[in-house]
């Protein structure tokens, strides 16, 4: 018998003489993992399970995005409890990607940094890793998101409290700093100050040891060595909120997480940063970057779950130069809403999708939205760039009419909510000549497109949902737990489509949710479809592959021309998991 491990270093061997040689693709060949076992489709197509659960640990619950990059596999991966993790092939298994200074989790040990969701791109030949901080909702417990890029060596910081020190130092004393004691803001002192008045005014405050470590605050003021400081960790409170130093616990009321905010004590270290190139390009309440795209060789992100202020698209053209793009916040649009800054409440959350599509007759940038409550409706938009900044192409305000699937939520005007209509646009794709746009709704996953992806009346026509070919969340069923619920939610809520090798691919969020009820008995793993011309629609798996845990499929990509994909056992739509997440390829 062959001594495998001889046979190995002959490979390997013969990879790295082909490779010297100039041989395409054969670095790829080196770090292709193995497949642990094997799953016949419904569609018969043969798929390979090719990690290990979280890679070892269970608490790796997703993998939210993928990408190749200097002939590895990269995975960026959630954990909700240490921070996130990034991992690439080696050889025929995988390997953790140390972060700067030997960290593991969360970037620079921040456990906050937990990528609910993230995006991957390469850009200028470096791998950019958006890494996401928090969960939905009104509550922060968020340092806000980051941009990092990676050279195959080292990691560089983009976006990122890191990028720069513009002032430390150490807290000598808190004063006003009580809950409910008649004052909103605190003052917090460093004797071994002496600023100019109001020098970081509008800038934050970080809090960098000590229990409280990552706690911010927002700088109103500042004496010569004094800052009045104003906490910001609700959403829609503001002139209310009280600025609390202490130990506090808070309950987010849907999606349903409680936490703590843990103390700021003197002695505490501290830093003073401001500008675009901090946390959340200078807004920390930009919890979370889902996208990254190239357009015209500018590379675009996104922002997302803001509840306080809206959504955001920036551009660079080198990746150090950062730019908002025009309207700077929620597309230019705001509810009425006494509670929010200048009584404006954003009717975009955030902006979870791009796409560049030719559906026109000419490639453009399109961006759809996540919506909220309010009186000037409370789903989905969707715009295209322009010179000028973007144009609205689905919302009330597009034409004087209010019917058409043009109106908010694609059609689902004033009465559309998060629990039966198109809410929030999850994903996009250019394919067989049309635009695609998936969604997130409690009412069930839903599928539109459009062949010309314009503003006019009736341009965008269902493929899952409503008088499509396929019901809403693709099988039609309720979660049985919310069957008599006031508003029931269906048992797929969530929809990522990806285009490869002439099929349109469609993974599903299942519903887990066990403060509803949804729990994990009701589980029966997550759905992927396929389809190759967007109305007849073919089941590759309808049970996770298997797997009842599998709550998502969501990071698609190709590597050594090969579909890959992951299948999360946490839905990046609440907190929490079910164990480890595993990626899977297509044989071909």
């Amino acid at each position: 018998m062959r001594n495998r491990g001889v046979c190995t270093a002959i490979f390997a061997s013969s990879a790295a003489v082909l490779a010297a040689a100039g041989c395409p693709g054969c670095d790829r060949m080196q770090h292709l993992p193995a497949a642990l076992d094997t799953v016949v489709a419904e569609d018969q197509t043969v798929w390979e399970r090719v990690s290990e659960p979280g890679f070892g640990n269970l608490e790796n619950a997703a993998v939210v995005a993928m990408h190749p990059y200097k002939g590895r596999l990269y995975a960026l991966v959630r954990n909700d409890t240490k921070g996130a993790e990034v991992w690439r092939t080696a050889g025929s298994g995988w390997e953790q990607v140390p972060f700067p200074n030997g960290h593991r989790n969360g970037l620079y040990g921040n456990y906050m940094i937990n990528s609910h969701m993230g995006s991957m791109i390469v850009f200028k030949d470096k791998l950019y890793v958006g890494f996401s901080a928090g969960l939905q909702g009104n509550y922060l417990k968020s340092s806000g998101c980051e941009i990092w890029r990676y050279d195959g060596l080292s990691w560089e910081p983009v976006i990122s409290d890191k990028r720069d020190t513009e002032e430390t130092g150490t807290i000598t004393g808190i004063s006003g700093c009580d809950d409910n004691d008649l004052e909103l803001t605190a003052f917090i002192t460093d004797t071994g100050k002496s600023w100019d008045p109001d020098q970081w005014a509008g800038a934050v405050l970080q809090i960098t040891s000590g229990q409280g470590i990552f706690r911010r605050f927002d700088i109103i003021a500042n004496s010569a060595d004094t800052l009045t400081v104003q906490q910001n960790e609700i959403a829609g409170e503001r002139g209310t909120e009280y600025t609390v130093c202490g130990k506090k616990h808070y309950k987010n009321p849907f999606p349903p997480h409680e936490y703590d905010l843990e103390a700021v004590e003197t002695g505490d270290s501290y830093e003073i940063g401001s500008g675009w190139d901090e946390n959340g390009f200078g807004d920390y309440f930009n919890k979370i970057c889902p996208n990254m795209t190239l357009y015209k060789d500018r590379l675009y992100a996104t922002t997302a779950m803001n509840y306080d202020y809206g959504g955001q698209v920036w551009y660079t053209e080198d990746g150090d130069e950062w730019v908002a793009t025009k309207p700077e916040r929620s597309m230019g649009l705001f509810h009425d809403d006494p509670n929010y800054r200048d009584s404006k409440k954003p009717v975009t959350r955030g902006i979870p999708a791009l796409c560049v599509c030719d559906v026109s007759g000419e490639e453009l940038l399109y961006a759809g939205t996540l919506g909220s409550e309010g009186n000037l409706g409370s789903c989905a938009r969707l715009a295209k760039l322009t010179d000028t900044g973007w144009e609205l192409i689905v919302d009330a305000s597009v034409d004087e009419n209010d019917e058409g699937t043009n109106e908010n939520g694609f059609g689902g005007g004033m009465d559309c909510t998060m629990f039966n209509g198109n809410f929030n646009v999850w994903t996009m794709s250019c394919f067989d000549d049309k635009l695609f746009v998936g969604f997130q709704s409690l009412g069930g996953a839903r599928v539109l497109y459009s062949w010309d992806g314009s503003s006019e009346d009736g341009s965008w026509f269902y493929s899952v949902g409503e008088d499509g070919p396929l019901p809403s969340g693709f099988d039609g069923l309720i979660h049985e737990a919310t069957a008599d619920a006031e508003n029931r939610m269906y048992r797929n809520i969530a929809v990522t489509i990806y285009a490869h090798d002439g099929w349109l691919y469609a993974g599903l969020v299942a519903l887990y949710m066990p403060e509803v009820g949804a729990t994990e008995e009701h589980l029966t793993g997550s759905q992927l479809w396929k389809t190759r011309d967007g109305t007849e629609w073919v089941p590759v798996t309808g049970d996770g592959f298997g797997d009842p845990h599998v709550l998502n499929f969501e990071a698609f990509t190709v590597f050594n021309d090969t579909l890959y994909v992951s299948a999360s056992r946490a839905a990046n739509t609440v907190g929490g998991g079910l164990g480890g997440a595993t990626v899977y390829r297509m044989r071909n």
